[in-house]
């Protein structure tokens, strides 16, 4: 079989996270090493089949290795919390306290490139920086989200729990938001539950009433974390600090393919198109056998056009219509109508 061409960034960025794992399994001791020891097998496994088909130059293999001592920091003197039964150290977290001067002004919302270091990123980020890189890319409604993990902070029986920014289109639209990543059951690898945390809500700058955007964004880390554990033989391979749809097949359940691929105009015509038909009553009779998904919004929307824009809802516009992403059966549905009560300040959309 003929070999791929060598990537000798993708090759240093394996053995980075090789020599990272080991210095974790070696120092950790309770569930934190077992994860580590998990995530190392699978990460060795990823760099040796990369090293059989590749075409690696032999005499340049050392030079390809990290000079990075990873056990400067992630070293920690353990002591165990009898009222939490989970492992602390000393110091739970020893972050970097240069962080802010990594990245621009707060007042700056546009997005940027990752400037911190291969070692700044394992202090910040720990394993959960072996997992997703520093940054987590997916698409939604036809934008572009990117979660950027800047630093970690009190685990509180959580996997991990880290300081991010998520910008849309590059934009940001949320500042220092916690997102948490929670066991299933006590003692799992799997994560079963997901934390999107604020100190203030001035944070959320867009979609801060309807929280179905961020659900889903939600689910996509949690997603991600899962397949991790649940599938022994696959590994993504990380591209650079951002990482876009993982090549390695994972798909979550939501992120279904369209079938027809449609530009805005011809969305926006089928849009206004499922508004007439709802205005004008042609689907009336579709509303009693759809069921019901409520959407807060302090705000009456002109147009569905404005309000699958603004409100946060999740969408996706095929030739036969607009369907809603419900959070109940994590479904996409198709809309056959909706009322707004300004009693209760919801939408409550119909779908079938």
């Amino acid at each position: 079989m003929q070999k791929q061409q060598f990537n000798p960034e993708e090759y240093a960025r394996l053995k980075h996270r090789v020599e990272a794992l080991q210095s974790r399994v070696e120092l950790d001791s309770g569930p934190e090493q077992k994860t580590a020891q998990r995530l190392l097998a699978k990460v060795e496994k990823k760099l040796k089949t990369y090293e059989e088909t590749h075409e690696i130059p032999q005499q340049n293999v050392q030079d390809y290795s990290t000079t990075t001592n990873f056990k400067d920091f992630f070293w920690n003197k353990r002591v165990y919390n009898s009222s939490s039964q989970a492992y602390h150290g000393e110091n739970a977290w020893n972050p970097n306290q240069n962080f802010k001067s990594h990245v621009h002004s707060e007042t700056d919302k546009n997005y940027y490139e990752d400037t911190r270091s291969e070692s700044e990123m394992v202090n910040d980020l720990d394993i959960l920086y072996a997992v997703f890189g520093s940054t987590y890319q997916t698409a939604l409604n036809y934008h572009i989200y990117k979660v950027r993990f800047k630093k970690q902070t009190a685990k509180n029986g959580a996997f991990y729990r880290v300081y991010s920014d998520i910008y849309e289109d590059n934009i940001r639209i949320c500042m220092n938001i916690i997102i948490g990543f929670y066991p299933l059951h006590l003692g799992d690898d799997r994560c079963g539950d997901m934390e999107f945390s604020s100190m203030n809500s001035t944070l959320v700058e867009k979609y801060n009433e309807c929280s179905s955007l961020y659900s889903t964004l939600l689910d996509g880390l949690k997603g991600i974390w899962n397949f991790y554990f649940d599938n022994q033989n696959a590994l993504p391979m990380f591209n650079g600090s951002v990482l876009g749809y993982l090549e390695s097949g994972y798909q979550s359940y939501y992120d279904s393919k369209l079938k027809v691929q449609l530009n805005q105009e011809q969305r926006k015509e089928i849009i206004d198109e499922t508004e007439n038909e709802i205005d004008s009553g042609k689907m009336k009779h579709l509303e009693s056998v759809a069921s019901k998904f409520f959407v807060t919004s302090y705000k009456l929307y002109d147009t569905l056009s404005k309000f699958l824009e603004e409100s946060g809802v999740v969408y996706k516009v095929e030739t036969s219509g607009v369907y809603i992403l419900s959070d109940e059966g994590r479904n996409y549905g198709k809309l056959v109508g909706y009322e707004y009560s300004n009693l209760t300040c919801t939408y409550c959309l119909y779908l079938i």
